[in-house]
């Protein structure tokens, strides 16, 4: 399905708008969303219950959007969607878990996959190294420098950001989006990793 745009949008909420605008009933069926969210701003994603009521069945299943809300649009037409069933296999998996939990059991290949996809996300978030945490990439990594690494060290950097210090080369790296990373963070330090603590270390961020 391709993007619907529209310039009746006038505010008051873009998830609200979107709730309304999938919320429909005729003598066919009704749906009604019963819990959604917005993802910063790009992604909507809802619980949506669908009654036939020709035959009497009712599933819950979700329903995934792309959002493009554009409030300048010179030619009025503010905000646009693109949006399908689980069923169509999305690509998109940031979708909060209570929404997940609100659905029945997937009906097809594509929604059980999309689900573990989504499942797997948030624990890769929930996986991400705290300062002072000793953590291994799934795979070794490949920084601009040419330097490979494959475990880590998560060292405050700043006043709030955090670094992770490869301990081969003591080397301080930013890895980007590493809640997205495969990795796994060691329970405890090993001693392996607490007497790499004294190399020297290079200060500068690659």
């Amino acid at each position: 399905m391709g993007w619907t745009y529209t310039s009746d949008y006038r505010g008051g909420g873009v998830r609200a708008y979107l709730d309304a605008h999938f919320e429909s009933e005729n003598d066919a069926g009704k749906w009604e969303i019963l819990d959604s969210a917005l993802v910063q701003m790009r992604r909507y994603y809802a619980a949506m219950r669908w009654t036939n009521k020709t035959k009497g069945e009712v599933r819950t299943l979700a329903l995934v959007g792309l959002v493009n809300h554009v409030p300048r649009a010179s030619d009025g037409y503010t905000l646009g969607w693109k949006d399908m069933s689980e069923d169509m296999g999305p690509v998109v998996i940031d979708c909060p878990l209570r929404i997940l939990d609100r659905l029945d059991p997937p009906a097809s290949d594509h929604a059980r996959k999309w689900r573990e996809d989504v499942r797997a996300h948030h624990a890769r978030r929930r996986a991400r190294p705290k300062v002072g945490d000793i953590f291994t990439l799934a795979e070794p990594m490949t920084f601009t420098d040419g330097s490979v690494e494959q475990r880590f060290r998560a060292e405050r950097y700043g006043k709030r950001g955090i670094a992770h210090r490869g301990l081969t080369t003591g080397t301080l790296y930013r890895i980007a989006r590493i809640e997205t990373v495969d990795l796994t963070v060691e329970s405890e330090p090993s001693a392996e990793a607490a007497s790499e603590q004294d190399r020297p270390t290079q200060t500068s961020l690659l």
